[in-house]
């Protein structure tokens, strides 16, 4: 189950909405370029102060921004969808695995 939230209340919302851990909490399309990469960061830390007892799987939206996904993952964000060419969404997952991360490019 896959939702898309832009503030904690949105986040914690679908939290109770989804009792089960299968749940995807996504930003807003491109929020990565439109919002920032430390907004879903700071989003994420809130999520887990508020929720610790939870840990849900979020993903940031990066559009085609590799750039953006690479400064995403340094920051700790593990989940990336990415809408790069081959050769970019390429070298971005070898990072992100490097890092325990992610990148997602089929679901969006």
């Amino acid at each position: 189950m896959i939702e898309r939230v832009a503030t904690l209340p949105q986040a914690q919302a679908a939290l109770q909405k989804h009792p089960t851990d299968d749940l995807e909490l996504w930003s807003p399309e491109n929020a990565a370029e439109t919002q920032g990469v430390m907004w879903f960061a700071m989003l994420q830390r809130a999520l887990r102060a508020a929720c610790p007892d939870r840990e849900p799987n979020l993903v940031l939206d990066c559009g085609a921004r590799g750039d953006l996904a690479i400064e995403a993952i340094r920051l700790g964000l593990r989940n990336i969808a990415l809408r790069a060419p081959a050769e970019v969404t390429a070298k971005v997952a070898d990072i992100a695995a490097r890092n325990g991360g992610r990148v997602i490019t089929d679901r969006f």
